[in-house]
């Protein structure tokens, strides 16, 4: 691993004679797994070094997060050449991100036990008996900011019973005033709704506390138009018209992130096996959990994407449709770069610039087509109540009524 990362060879000496080259290289292929750019696995892999040396480990041993906040500091105080980060908070941080990683990743880093809280028992039950209509990752986190709160107002009250709406709203107020953002405090707030409701039904608190939780004010998005006019679009779409193999793999992105208003990660999360080329029907994986939707495949899309694959996507192991020019191929993270450098050089003018931006111009190319608002809101995977209730609606032929539609006359 570290012969491919390295070319110099007094690098690749110091890298192989290193303490524990079994455990780094068997961390540096973990990662290359998980799709990190090459530059970065070099840096991990400097990063990995100083924290043996300043951490004084030369085989496997228990870590505590303690000792390694302690070697951190140490590390950013540090003003030899090898700290080539300079003193600073960044450095300190990056050491602490890179150590936990690794030796979590070698199993040798203890976690402090939680503090017990004396509301334990009602949140495991919580945890038990609660059926949260949300996905694992967010069900964690709801959690998390329920045994915030939990464990705060536990040094204040002594049971649920007690607890009042201005106990939780001088918490949120302390949130406030330490910095955090309207949306956080609102996610904090509907955590803390969906325990109180659970609460509440077995009347372990008093009656009506969720609903007096209220979420903070939280200025909404501008309504003017934020991306590009259409005709700007096709423009930008003509401009990706050449032969090089950036030019091949640009069009195919643009033309999904436009005439099916595909976001980011949905273009990103793109494979080969999701496109039926038989029956000319793509899948797209909604983002947070979302609904899978089918698609037709729009002549001008599919014509852009087979001759991506067949003419300027590298052969590699990688089934995602967009992968990186350079070796090692990887999938692509982001199509922003792609879209944005296109949009600055021709001079587009647009509030967003980006996959979004061209999301907003097929919406409202949509709009001004006549199509109706919750069929534009299903289309584009908005998960509101609308656009649940028109999900089981869809069918091939309306989705083709919308995603075949021609643009080209819209101004």
């Amino acid at each position: 691993m570290i012969e491919s990362l390295f070319f110099r060879k007094h690098a690749i000496a110091r890298h192989l004679s290193g303490p524990m080259l079994k455990e780094r290289e068997e961390f540096l292929q973990y990662l290359a797994t998980q799709d990190m750019h090459p530059m970065q696995l070099q840096n991990v892999a400097m990063d990995l070094l100083h924290i043996i040396r300043v951490m004084r480990i030369t085989q496997l041993r228990d870590v505590s997060e303690a000792e390694i906040r302690t070697a951190a500091e140490l590390w950013a105080q540090e003003t030899k050449p090898q700290n080539y980060r300079g003193t600073n908070k960044t450095s300190a941080t990056r050491f602490r991100h890179v150590a936990r990683r690794w030796f979590r990743y070698l199993g040798i880093l203890i976690h402090p036990a939680a503090p017990a809280c004396l509301f334990d028992p009602a949140l495991s039950q919580f945890i038990d008996g609660a059926r949260l209509d949300v996905q694992p990752e967010t069900s964690k986190l709801y959690i998390f900011k329920i045994r915030r709160f939990l464990i705060w107002i536990a040094s204040r009250r002594n049971s649920l019973s007690s607890i009042t709406a201005q106990d939780i709203n001088e918490f949120l107020e302390i949130d406030r005033v330490s910095g955090h953002r309207p949306k956080t405090i609102a996610a904090q707030c509907q955590a803390l709704r969906a325990f109180f409701y659970f609460a509440d039904r077995r009347g372990w608190c008093r009656p009506g506390l969720a609903q007096a939780i209220r979420n903070p004010p939280i200025r909404m998005r501008d309504s003017n138009v934020t991306g590009p006019p259409w005709t700007a679009v096709r423009r930008l779409i003509k401009d990706s018209d050449g032969t090089s193999k950036a030019d091949r793999r640009a069009k195919a992105v643009l033309l999904l992130c436009s005439i099916y208003a595909l976001r980011n990660k949905e273009v990103t999360q793109l494979t080969l096996s999701d496109f039926d080329w038989y029956n000319e029907t793509f899948i797209v994986r909604r983002r947070k959990g979302g609904p899978i939707q089918l698609f037709p495949i729009q002549h001008e899309v599919g014509g852009a994407i087979i001759r991506y694959l067949q003419t300027s996507r590298p052969q590699c192991r990688s089934r995602h449709l967009f992968v990186t020019q350079k070796p090692p191929y990887r999938p692509l993270r982001t199509v922003y770069p792609i879209i944005s450098r296109r949009m600055k050089r021709l001079g587009i003018e647009s509030v967003h610039i980006g996959p979004h931006s061209l999301r907003h111009a097929c919406a409202t190319a949509l709009l001004r087509k006549g199509t109706a608002l919750k069929d534009i809101a299903s289309f584009l995977g908005h998960r509101s109540m609308d656009a649940v209730s028109v999900y089981a609606k869809y069918d091939s032929r309306m989705l083709r009524a919308v995603a075949g539609f021609s643009l080209a006359g819209v101004r």
